[in-house]
C-alpha cells in the first residue's frame, strides 16, 4: 500500500509547485509570503510584509492552542 501512495504524494507536490510558479510568473504585482514552522508546540514565522506576519503568528496561536487542548484532553 505504501508503494501506491508514494507516487501519488510526490505528484501532488509537485502539482503544488507548478502551480505556485505559474502563479507567480503571471502575477506581475509584488507578491507577499510567509511561512509556519511549529516545532512541537511552538511556532516560528516568517514572512515578507507586517500583514503577513500578523496572520500567520494568529495562525499560529490558534494551532498552539489546539495542540495543548489536545494534550490535555
Amino acid at each position: 500500500m505504501a508503494n501506491e501512495v508514494v507516487p501519488l504524494v510526490l505528484f501532488g507536490t509537485f502539482l503544488i509547485i507548478a502551480g505556485l510558479m505559474l502563479l507567480a510568473l503571471k502575477n506581475k504585482e509584488k507578491v507577499e509570503g510567509g511561512a509556519l514552522i511549529m516545532i512541537g508546540p511552538i511556532p516560528i514565522v516568517i514572512g515578507s510584509s507586517p500583514r503577513i506576519v500578523k496572520a500567520l503568528i494568529i495562525l499560529g496561536v490558534a494551532l498552539f492552542l489546539i495542540i495543548l487542548l489536545a494534550m490535555v484532553v
